[in-house]
Formats: C-alpha cells, sequence, structure tokens
C-alpha cells in the first residue's frame, strides 16, 4: 500500500515538472517572434499596473528592469551557473570563503548511481530553482529523497528523481521571466555536499555597484520560513516580503561585517546582484548570485512604498 501512494506522489511531481517543460517550450515560442523590449515593457505593466520609468528610473522594479534592458556583462552567465560560478568566485575571493564540495557534475541525469553517492549529497540542476533534492542514503537499498523546496516534505523515488532532473535539463530558464543571463548555460546536473546543520540560514545582501542596500536573513526554512530585513547599520527594518518576518528578530552572527565585505567584492561593478551566503562554523559559505529579485517581479506585502523605499537607497549609471 505504502508504495502504490509513494508512486502516486511520484507520477504527481512528475506531471508538474512536464507541465513546466510544455509552458517553457510555448512561452519560448512565443518571445521568439516577440520584440523583447516591448514584451517585458509590457509584462511589467501587466504585473504592477503603471508604466516603468526607464529615462530615469527610481523604483527598484524599474531598476530590475533597465538592469534586464540595457546591462549585459558577460560574467552575469558565469556568475548564474552553478557550476561555474563557483571557480569563478574562488579566483576573485581565494580562501576568504567557502563553497559546499562539488562530487559530480552530469549531463544526464541515467548517470547518477546511488551506489557512488555519499550517505547525504545534494542533486540540482545548474540553471534553474525550485527542485533541490537532498538524498539520504541508509544503505545501497535504502535510502530518503525529498525536494527541499517542497515542504509537505514527500518522499520520492530515486528513479523518478532521474526522469524529474532529466525533464528539468529540457528548459531554457530564460524564457521564464526573460533574465537574459541564463540563454546560454548549458544545462547540467551537479551533486554536491549538504550542509548538514540545524536550521541553515541563507544571508541574501541585496547590492548596488558594490554598495549594500539591505539584507535579509531565511530562517526556520524547512518549517515555516521567516524573513528578517536589516540595514547596513545592521538595525532591523519593518519589512514583510513573501513570508513574515520571526517575532524573534534573529540573532546576526559575529562576522556578518565580513559577510558584506565579502558581497561588496563579488557586487562590485553591477547596478544590482544579490549575494547569497552562508555561515557554518564560523566560516563563510557562498551560496549563490541573483541578478533579479524575484525575476524582477517583486513579492512585498509592507510597506506598501517597499519599491519605493529600496529603489531610493539605490544608484543608477544610465550611460553604463
Amino acid at each position: 500500500m505504502f508504495k502504490k501512494i509513494l508512486k502516486k506522489f511520484d507520477l504527481t511531481h512528475l506531471f508538474i515538472v512536464k507541465k513546466l517543460v510544455r509552458i517553457n517550450k510555448k512561452r519560448r515560442k512565443k518571445i521568439e517572434s516577440s520584440n523583447i523590449s516591448k514584451l517585458l515593457v509590457k509584462e511589467y505593466e501587466d504585473y504592477y499596473k503603471r508604466k516603468p520609468n526607464l529615462n530615469n528610473p527610481t523604483r527598484f522594479s524599474e531598476i530590475l528592469l533597465w538592469q534586464k534592458l540595457y546591462f549585459h556583462k558577460s560574467e552575469s552567465t558565469i556568475m548564474s551557473d552553478k557550476v561555474l560560478v563557483k571557480d569563478y568566485i574562488k579566483k576573485l575571493l581565494g580562501d576568504e570563503i567557502n563553497f559546499p564540495k562539488t562530487y559530480a557534475v552530469f549531463d544526464n541525469a541515467k548517470q547518477i548511481s546511488l551506489q557512488n553517492l555519499p550517505n547525504k549529497s545534494i542533486i540540482k540542476c545548474n540553471h534553474n530553482s525550485g527542485y533541490i533534492f537532498f538524498i539520504h542514503k541508509k544503505s545501497n537499498k535504502k535510502y530518503e529523497i525529498e525536494n527541499l523546496k517542497d515542504r509537505t516534505h514527500k518522499k520520492i523515488r530515486f528513479k523518478t528523481m532521474q526522469k524529474i532532473l532529466n525533464e528539468l535539463l529540457k528548459i531554457n530558464y530564460y524564457y521564464q521571466l526573460l533574465e537574459w543571463n541564463y540563454k546560454e548555460i548549458k544545462p547540467r546536473i551537479l551533486v554536491e555536499e549538504y550542509l548538514d546543520t540545524t536550521d541553515l540560514r541563507d544571508y541574501k545582501f541585496l547590492m548596488n555597484y558594490g554598495e549594500l542596500i539591505v539584507f535579509h536573513v531565511n530562517s526556520n526554512k524547512a518549517e515555516s520560513e521567516r524573513i528578517n530585513f536589516f540595514n547596513e547599520k545592521l538595525e532591523p527594518l519593518d519589512i514583510w516580503e513573501v513570508e513574515p518576518p520571526a517575532e524573534n528578530i534573529p540573532e546576526l552572527p559575529h562576522n556578518i561585517s565580513k559577510m558584506i565585505e565579502i558581497s561588496k567584492k563579488i557586487a562590485n561593478g553591477f547596478p544590482f546582484l544579490r549575494v547569497d551566503l552562508y555561515t557554518i562554523n564560523n566560516n563563510i559559505y557562498f551560496g549563490e548570485t541573483t541578478f533579479f529579485h524575484w525575476g524582477g517581479y517583486l513579492r512585498f506585502k509592507h510597506p506598501k512604498n517597499f519599491d519605493e523605499l529600496i529603489g531610493s537607497k539605490m544608484t543608477i549609471n544610465l550611460n553604463h
């Protein structure tokens, strides 16, 4: 009976991903026959119910749209590739930062062997988001797999995970929200170290030409995620974006200033870049870099002027 239920859940997961692939193909056809600039502006207007000011962008969302349209730096593609970015950041920072170990990189999920995996590992694609598989191998035949992005913690089978990953490889993430930096990434599968710690917190630094705008701490991700914002003075801010802030303001780690320093180095020269870091046992780990916060379509609940508030802290070089 349990196996039947598990198989049913497996089929649901696979159905969802196959649907994403179909949507991506349909979206690609639409985009390839469209004027990209006009389409981006129209989609902005549809989402925000207003026209963007691209001649003098002052809102956060306008600056993100401007960057999509006009700021195309070749390094952005490397920095968006979860495989290639590690070497890029390593050359930039040397021993200042750590990375989850890379165990293997595959072009096809069928190449993954359960027998060759460590007891705990993370498997994900290098070119998208939404699927991060945690594999806890208890023996060669006994294991548990779940998508860490799925808060229901439903378990899936190894073969189903392989099928899901191969479907995800068919998606060109660029066609989702026209984040141009994803367009030329070669889709691959990354097997890396599982950072085994209780309540792994994300520290996400929103940067403007290498200067800190604000940062937020994502905590309790496995159960009921909470997001707390702070300013450059390390003071908590009254901001509710996607998830509510924790009632008890999270204590910042002693090396938070070093994390900000690292973020400044990584983000230098970019109108906007979000740098995601972790800190474990006093060691700072690199997570990822994001050029378009929420793909440019902000999701905030409080304050209502969040877009203007963040934008007022930013500058933009229109001549780049």
